[in-house]
């Protein structure tokens, strides 16, 4: 096996272990990394590095407050855990309202490599199709608008990084917003 199937592998398997036992917000009580699934299987469509896909499997590790960047550096890397520091939000960021917390990610993501870029627009995707079939039960109305209208802002930072995710991020927010 070579040694970037190895660092993809070796990714997979610890974002399940670190989110072993979370759900994503919905009825059917879907293991949330059915969301890291989705989201590394865009990532390795839009031509991403083995880097980018096992970013994307370990993109929500460091934000949920799971593991950290130096700890992710000495397993996969440094430019493993650079691209999972580029798209988690700083953790003063993470309580506040989605309108704000979205422009702070949309501005932090322009500057951003493109890895970066596609790797979040790949999260968007994921989570608007998951919207699209069901609210999250713990988001209001309002909310679950404010996050599809903020996801806007965030891929027009990243579109540039790769036109199959932008045509994807488009089809996936005509269908959440029907």
């Amino acid at each position: 096996m070579s040694m970037d199937k190895e660092v993809v592998i070796a990714a997979l398997r610890y974002a399940a272990e670190l989110h072993d036992g979370t759900y994503r917000p919905d009825r059917a009580r879907t293991p949330f990394v059915s969301h890291l699934s989705e989201t590394a299987e865009l990532v390795a469509q839009a031509g991403g590095t083995p880097a980018e896909i096992a970013a994307a499997w370990l993109h929500d590790a460091v934000e949920d407050g799971l593991t950290n960047v130096t700890d992710l550096a000495q397993r996969f890397g440094q430019e493993v855990a650079d691209l999972v520091a580029a798209v988690s939000d700083a953790p003063e960021d993470v309580g506040k309202a989605i309108a704000e917390r979205k422009a702070i990610q949309a501005a932090r993501l322009a500057a951003a490599p493109e890895g970066a870029k596609r790797i979040k627009l790949a999260e968007q995707i994921s989570i608007l199709q998951a919207l699209a079939v069901e609210r999250p039960l713990s988001w209001s109305v309002e909310r679950a608008d404010a996050y599809v209208q903020g996801s806007r802002l965030v891929a027009e930072a990243c579109a540039a990084a790769s036109p199959l995710l932008a045509e994807r991020y488009a089809a996936a927010l005509a269908g959440a917003t029907h």
